[in-house]
This record gives C-alpha cells, structure tokens and sequence, in this order.
C-alpha cells in the first residue's frame, strides 16, 4: 500500500530519532531558559527548583514565581524535582474525513505520524503515556502508564486504525462515533496536570465538544492538532472537478469568482474553528498534510 494512504510499523518506529527535534510540550520552560534563573533550594521544601509551568487553576498560588509572571505577563508557578513528570495523552482521530487528500499523504497518514513523533517524545522525557485512536465506530483508550510500557501499545492503536481505513473507505460507513462521544469516555483517564495533544480536522467539533474541551481544559494544557489540505489554496483558476462522499456525488466548473469564494469559505471556517479552540484556551496548530510535519511541529509545539 502507498504510504501516502496509510503507516506501516517501520515507519511509526523511524521516528523515534525524528522526535528528538521537537521541543518539550508547550507550557513548560526547562531551567535556564529566562535569564537569572538557575537551580535553587527554597526554604521549607527540601527540594530542587526544577522548571516553569503556566499556572493552571487549582495550583497552590504559593508556587507562583512573580518574577518570571510579569516577565512573561501570565502567571507561571515554580515546579520541583518531584513535579517534574508531565502525563501526555493522545486523542487521535482515524475517521474517514481523515482519508482525504489531493497530493502528497492523506490527513489520516499526517495524524498518524504527529501521534508518532508525539508518542516518541514522551517515551525520550520518561512522561507516562496514554491515548485514545477512534475510527467512525469504535475507540480504544490506553490508560497512562510508564513509556516503556505504554509506548508499544500506543504505537499498535495508531498502526491498526490507520490500516483500516482503506479498506473501510470504499463503503463509507455512516460514523456513529464523534469527537465529543471520545472526549466524554477519554477525559476521566486523563491526569490533572497533563498535556493533551487532540490531532484532528475537527470537522464534527459542537457545542458539547466545547464544553468537554473547557472542562478538560481547567485541569489540563490542550493542544490542537487541526489537519488539512489546502487545495483550496491551489485550486486552478478554471477547469472542472468532481467529488463524491457518502453516495453523493458533484460535478462543477471552476471560474475565478468561484475559486475565489471557496478559497473565503475554507479560509473563515478556518478561522472560526481556531477562534473557538483559543477562545478556551487551547493552543492551535493548523497542519497541511502537503508540508514538512518535522517543521511544522517544531513551530507549533
């Protein structure tokens, strides 16, 4: 099968060396990276200053560190030897709106390989590991355990949901599972303090979608991970194109006006979706499956 359909093993365990070059999660400073801090015994607690993280609510406000909060005009609590370990959590979306692209791999393929690189992160910084791989009509969680133990585990969710979906694609079956329905049974396996990356087009995102987001969101850092394909950045100034989905089928012709007002439709949903995501206070990264994922992470995470 082309690799630009879907994963294969040896290519989800090549990126354990690519995964080095993404930073650490998002919300976390590692020590030394403000001018003037180093490493610090604080009175009463016995324990070595160890890295920044964003305030989150709940966190004891005696830890906040004010220097570093009006530096950075947020709040930011110290963290301790002990506090070190970060839990990270996969939601992964292998739906069949996943199994789409004009060039280059499919949005499903790209979801596959930043749970990879993501996966790998977390087993080089020693961060307990776990996961949630949904297709449109089942999931599968993976609680989070130590790397080593949850890494394998993980890494087979991601093989086998992504493998289905050729298959499954010629039937288009009707989904029954949505995102919402995943965050729901996902959120009480996720530990408070946790980063939760959600890679997705987030196509089905709804108000109660929102909701489980805001909730996870006031115990947890989010990130979204919004896969697309941007043919409607390069769509031809005119020409004919067809599309079938679902046993509906169009055909129509492109003129300037009409390229034009897709490339205004795509972009301000776009826009809307990522206004609501950091409305919540979840960070965004907008993905093109066409591009470099390597480059595209190190920007965004």
């Amino acid at each position: 099968m082309d690799s630009a359909l879907q994963v294969d093993r040896k290519t989800l365990m090549a990126l354990a060396s690519e995964a080095q070059l993404l930073s650490n999660p998002p919300g976390q400073i590692p020590p030394g990276a403000l001018a003037g801090e180093r490493v610090s015994r604080q009175q009463g607690r016995g324990l070595n200053f160890d890295s920044l993280r964003r305030y989150q609510p709940g966190d004891d406000v005696r830890l906040i560190d004010w220097q570093a909060t009006a530096r950075l005009r947020a709040p930011w609590i110290r963290l301790y030897n002990e506090e070190r370990e970060r839990p990270v959590f996969l939601i992964v979306d292998q739906r069949l709106d996943m199994f789409f692209a004009t060039r280059g791999q499919t949005k499903s393929v790209a979801a596959a390989k930043i749970a990879g690189l993501l996966a790998w992160r977390s087993w080089h910084d020693g961060d307990r590991l776990g996961s949630a791989l949904f297709s449109d009509t089942k999931y599968n969680l993976q609680k989070c355990r130590s790397p080593r133990t949850s890494l394998p585990a993980v890494l087979d969710d991601v093989l086998q949901y992504n493998q289905q979906l050729p298959e499954r694609y010629p039937d288009e079956t009707p989904a029954t599972v949505t995102l919402s329905h995943v965050l729901q049974h996902a959120s009480h396996l996720i530990p408070s303090g946790s980063w939760v990356a959600v890679i997705s087009d987030f196509h089905d995102l709804d108000a109660s979608g929102e909701a489980l987001l805001a909730a996870l969101r006031r115990r947890c850092e989010i990130s979204a991970f919004i896969t697309l394909d941007d043919l409607h950045l390069s769509l031809p100034e005119q020409g004919h194109l067809a599309a079938s989905y679902q046993g509906r089928e169009a055909a129509f012709s492109l003129s300037p006006g009409l390229n034009n007002d897709i490339q205004q439709s795509i972009t301000a949903r776009l826009a809307r979706l990522q206004n609501r995501l950091t409305s919540l206070g979840i960070r965004v990264n907008q993905i093109v499956v066409a591009q470099d994922l390597i480059k595209q992470l190190q920007k965004g995470v």
